[in-house]
């Protein structure tokens, strides 16, 4: 065999390890009890992700990724909802049909979170269920 061979197997057998962690990652998360798929808006891009709704904190996950720490973290308390809508003519590519487009003001920060529609009754019942501001 020559050296470029063995190079060029190696380089795919890692490839395909990265892969299969990823994939065995998203499992993992998904099946963790309170977790969601869900996108999050930065600029004009959607980021596709699961969220994890832990005690006052919903925790999002990048969907491609290797690591076991939130890329974004939503306090229950610091979340506001500004309105809701249907997906933008303009998100056909995308989002998928039938999601519900929240936007929240986060701690200052106005953010565009897509839920399933099931998915979308319960971040609302998670935000409902908040102790009573004393």
């Amino acid at each position: 065999m020559h050296t470029v061979d063995v190079v060029v197997v190696c380089t795919a057998v890692v490839v395909i390890l990265a892969f299969a962690a990823v994939l065995a990652r998203q499992r993992y998360v998904l099946r963790l009890s309170g977790a969601v798929p869900l996108a999050v808006q930065r600029g004009h891009r959607w980021l596709y992700g699961i969220g994890r709704y832990q005690g006052g904190e919903l925790r999002w996950y990048r969907a491609l990724g290797v690591g076991t720490k939130p890329s974004r973290i939503l306090r229950r308390g610091e979340v506001e909802v500004i309105g809701r809508r249907k997906r933008l003519p303009a998100e056909r590519g995308s989002l998928p049909k039938g999601v519900v487009v929240v936007e929240c003001l986060v701690a200052g920060e106005t953010l565009a979170v897509a839920f399933g529609d099931s998915a979308f009754t319960g971040f609302v019942s998670w935000l409902e269920s908040a102790a009573p501001a004393a």
